[in-house]
């Protein structure tokens, strides 16, 4: 019988894969160069959502994949971000880029153990800069007209409460099954929703070129 938490699982396998083509589809288009990085966001974003939920059905290890997931999504998403921001902003990028990487390189270099584990590090410092980010975006639209705001919002409100889900997974365990799962039924919302906003912004990036033809 399929649960709920599954249909939303569904649901967000089916918005990321649709708005992975469309961003592809965009910048194939306009070459556009955040849309490059949104389009290489989702893309991989798509697979390694739907190679994870393959395993995970089949009852099969699939942790690996997480770390693909938070660190292209801090890369592309920072390299989003850094066409965004202005030029003192875009050197802050290039040194958290630079360092988060670093970082997570010594580690996984001195704990290869935890390429089978949620890493909580690596949650933290890939997603806090992403939230910084889209903060100093959010500023910078209040002296000038902003783009991408849809997609901001989202990574602010859907990054912000994933990760203090995920940082405090330890604390949530500890309490009944029913109470996790309602939790990260909340977080798969929450992901379904983040998704719809990149897909409403880029149905409003398309219309002005619509009502032209």
């Amino acid at each position: 019988m399929v649960k709920i938490d599954d249909y939303f699982e569904y649901i967000g396998i089916a918005l990321i894969l649709i708005n992975a083509c469309l961003y592809l589809w965009s910048y194939i288009n306009s070459k556009n160069v955040a849309l490059f990085f949104l389009a290489l966001y989702l893309v991989t974003s798509a697979f390694v959502v739907v190679i994870s939920s393959y395993l995970g059905n089949k009852g099969e290890a699939n942790l690996h994949y997480s770390h693909i997931y938070f660190i292209t999504q801090f890369i592309f998403l920072s390299l989003f971000y850094r066409t965004l921001l202005n030029q003192n902003q875009k050197k802050g990028i290039d040194i958290i880029i630079l360092l988060v990487l670093l970082t997570l390189a010594i580690q996984y270099f001195n704990k290869p153990y935890l390429t089978t584990q949620f890493n909580l590090l690596e949650i933290f410092i890939t997603s806090v800069p992403l939230i910084i980010y889209s903060i100093m975006h959010l500023y910078n639209s209040l002296s000038k007209k902003g783009e991408f705001m849809l997609i901001n919002a989202g990574v602010l409100i859907y990054l912000t409460t994933s990760t203090l889900i995920f940082i405090l997974g330890d604390y949530l365990s500890e309490f009944k099954n029913n109470t996790i799962t309602k939790i990260w039924m909340i977080n798969k919302i929450l992901y379904v929703i983040y998704l719809v906003l990149i897909l409403v912004e880029w149905k409003k990036l398309n219309l002005p070129r619509k009502s032209k033809s």
